[in-house]
C-alpha cells in the first residue's frame, strides 16, 4: 500500500501575519511562481510604489520588454476598495497586465474582471489569481497559483508573440538550465537538489535566509553573471554591511571583476560577477559548456558561504 499523506488547505492569514511585511515581500521574491501561472514572466521593479495617494504592492514589467505589470495583493477576499485601487494604479501607469491576487474571489469581482478584458481587449489585461497555501502531514506551507480570470484574447496574442519570436530564445534557456542542473547534481552538490529548469533567464538558489539568493543569470550583452541577490534590501542594509568589506570580499574573488550593484532606484541590490560567453558554442561544445559550468559553480559557492556569514 502507498503511503498517502494527508494533505491540509490552509489560510493565507495562517502562513503571512501581515500583507504588507510578510506577502508582499515573499511573492516579490518568488515572482517566477507567479509567472509561471500566468505564462508572462514577470520581472519585479520595485514594491510599496506611491501611486497618487495610493500605494502599489508590486510594480514590475514583462521581461525584456518596458510593458508595465500593477500586482495588488490582499490576503482575505477580494473587496471593492480594492478593485478600485488597482484600476487606478492601471490608469495612472498605464500598465499592459493588471494582477489581482486576493485569498477568495468574490463572483461580483470575476464578472466585473471579465467584463473588462471583453471590452478592453488588446489593450490591456487583467488577471484574477488565488493562492492555495497548502501542508502535508504538518509540513512547512506550500503555495500554488489558481488562475480565476484571464483574458482569452489577449492571452492567445502574447502566446503568438511567443510562438512566433520568443520560442527558440525560450527553448535553449531550458536546455541550458537543464544541462547545468546535471552538471550540479553529477558533483555532488546537493544543495541544488530539487530544483527544475524554466524558460526564464535565470536561475535561483536558496541560502536558508529569507529574502537573501545566489543566483545564475543571463545576463545582456552575452554576459553570465552569477550573484549574491538582496531582494528586499530597501535601506541598502545588507549591500552596505557587504560593501564596507570590500577589500576582503574581492579578494576572494581573486582574477574576477566584482560589480557593487546598490540599485537605488529599486528595493534589491546585488553584488556579482561577469564572464563573457558564446551561446551558440556553449550549447552546441561539451567542452565549452563545461568551462563555463565550471567557472558558474565556483562563483556561486564563494556567494553562497558569504551568504551563510552574514549576520
Amino acid at each position: 500500500m502507498p503511503n498517502i499523506g494527508t494533505l491540509k488547505t490552509l489560510t493565507l492569514r495562517e502562513v503571512f501575519p501581515h500583507e504588507e511585511r510578510d506577502f508582499t515581500p515573499w511573492l516579490a521574491a518568488n515572482i517566477h511562481l507567479l509567472s509561471e501561472a500566468l505564462g508572462i514572466e514577470v520581472e519585479v521593479d520595485s514594491t510599496e510604489s506611491r501611486v497618487g495617494d495610493y500605494e502599489l504592492d508590486i510594480l514590475g514589467r514583462v521581461a525584456e520588454t518596458e510593458d508595465l505589470v500593477v500586482i495588488e495583493n490582499q490576503l482575505e477576499k477580494t473587496d471593492h476598495s480594492h478593485f478600485g485601487q488597482l484600476l487606478a494604479y492601471a490608469g495612472g501607469l498605464n500598465a499592459k497586465i493588471v494582477v489581482w491576487v486576493a485569498g477568495e474571489v468574490r463572483d461580483e469581482h470575476r464578472a466585473a474582471a471579465d467584463w473588462l478584458n471583453q471590452n478592453f481587449a488588446g489593450r490591456v489585461g487583467l488577471y484574477l489569481v488565488r493562492p492555495r497555501a497548502l501542508s502535508i502531514n504538518g509540513s512547512a506551507p506550500a503555495l500554488d497559483f489558481v488562475v480565476e480570470v484571464a483574458p482569452s484574447e489577449f492571452e492567445n496574442e502574447l502566446s503568438d508573440i511567443v510562438e512566433q519570436s520568443e520560442a527558440p530564445r525560450h527553448r535553449m534557456r531550458l536546455q541550458f538550465w537543464r544541462q547545468y542542473l546535471a552538471y550540479l547534481e553529477v558533483n555532488g552538490h546537493g544543495w541544488a537538489a530539487g530544483r527544475s529548469a524554466r524558460r526564464v533567464n535565470w536561475l535561483e538558489f536558496s541560502n536558508g535566509r529569507s529574502g537573501v539568493e545566489t543566483n545564475v543569470s543571463m545576463a545582456k550583452e552575452s554576459r553570465m553573471r552569477v550573484e549574491l541577490y538582496f531582494a528586499n534590501d530597501e535601506n541598502k542594509r545588507q549591500f552596505d554591511s557587504l560593501f564596507a568589506r570590500r577589500s576582503e570580499i574581492e579578494r576572494q574573488f581573486a582574477g574576477e571583476t566584482i560589480s557593487w550593484e546598490r540599485l537605488d532606484h529599486r528595493k534589491a541590490s546585488r553584488v556579482a560577477v561577469y564572464r563573457q560567453y558564446d551561446k551558440e558554442r556553449v550549447m552546441a561544445e561539451e567542452p565549452a559548456r563545461a568551462e563555463l559550468f565550471e567557472w558558474m559553480t565556483k562563483q556561486l559557492l564563494k556567494f553562497r558561504a558569504i551568504a551563510q556569514e552574514m549576520a
